[in-house]
């Protein structure tokens, strides 16, 4: 069977970080092996409007390090700014590292083919996210404090700690007890006032500060077995498994990433990567080199803005485990 390949930018390190590493991917389509590494080394990435003296900063670190948020295409994090619904699920799913599915949503407004609907199934069969009373999710919706108090006391059971200090301004009746078991164990803290500011949306900051406090650290372990055999764990995508997955990311490319594009050369770009998934699950034999040659060229003609742009819808609209797969199937011998 005639090798697939990934055109990738990624920065060299530890295996454990091969999550951040997706973040980095700029194109799914079939390239020769000349095309893997674009450079040797990448640096971490840095955002103008973030530095060391941000409250936030080590939370959003660990969480951009681990590929679990990412900044904007034009080198901004953001901090300040509000976080959807839709996104908190996919953030959350990652840090919790939920993939289990839900077989349908349950939402007036999710629907099969929203960047979002794998992880709303993911969060609905966790169990953290039930929506309205009128049976919708509202995905668009900033989360509140309140909300996001809620979502984490769903997943993490949290015994409510004493608390010697009062709240001062306003939380919703419902969420009284949510916000004061999250306060209790020092997840999120009342400020020099003792005002919560429950009802407010939850900044992006505010989001990674309490989430990063949930993340395990890597632990290296000796993974291979004594006695050198193969991990039975470590098997490869089966053809059909390996179908599914590029119809996955053909769906994803098609109604989630071309709408969000601003050039015609991104979506010219979008376009010839599907096509070329199409003619290869019609024929292995296809020659999918020259098709990504003639890609690779139209990528490097791109503006800088153009690629960024392309890279962050790529990874934004795409689930980490499907990248994962073609990657493992594809790649299993290149070191990340």
């Amino acid at each position: 069977m005639s090798r697939l390949f990934i055109i990738i930018l990624l920065p060299q390190g530890d295996i454990m970080k091969k999550i951040i590493q997706l973040i980095s991917i700029i194109l799914i389509l079939f390239l020769s092996s000349q095309f893997v590494f674009a450079e040797e080394s990448i640096p971490a990435p840095k955002f103008s409007d973030l530095d060391e003296t941000h409250l936030a900063y080590e939370g959003i670190s660990k969480l951009v390090d681990k590929g679990i948020i990412v900044g904007y295409p034009d080198g901004t994090f953001k901090p300040e700014g509000n976080i959807t619904r839709a996104e908190l699920v996919k953030v959350v799913n990652l840090v919790f590292e939920y993939t289990q599915k839900q077989e349908t949503a349950n939402f007036s407004d999710v629907k099969v083919g929203d960047w979002f609907y794998d992880n709303v199934l993911i969060a609905q069969q966790a169990g953290y996210i039930v929506g309205y009373p009128d049976g919708t999710f509202k995905p668009e919706g900033f989360i509140t404090r309140e909300e996001f108090c809620k979502i984490l006391d769903a997943i993490n059971s949290f015994i409510e700690l004493p608390l010697d200090v009062t709240i001062e301004d306003e939380v919703s009746p419902w969420a009284v007890e949510y916000v004061k078991r999250v306060i209790s164990n020092r997840i999120m803290l009342l400020d020099e006032n003792n005002n919560f500011r429950a009802v407010e949306k939850a900044t992006r900051a505010e989001v990674c500060d309490a989430l990063s406090k949930f993340l395990l650290e890597d632990i290296v372990v000796d993974d291979k077995p004594s006695d050198g055999s193969s991990d039975p764990d470590d098997k490869e995508l089966t053809q059909e498994e390996l179908y599914e997955t590029m119809d996955r990311v053909i769906r994803r490319l098609t109604l989630g990433v071309i709408p969000q594009l601003t050039s015609d050369a991104q979506q010219k770009i979008i376009n010839d990567i599907i096509l070329n998934m199409e003619k290869y699950k019609e024929d292995n034999n296809h020659d999918y080199e020259e098709a990504a040659e003639k890609v690779y060229e139209k990528y490097k003609l791109m503006t800088e803005e153009e690629r960024e742009e392309l890279k962050y819808q790529i990874q934004l609209q795409n689930e980490t485990q499907d990248l994962l797969d073609l990657k493992e199937f594809f790649f299993p011998d290149v070191e990340i």
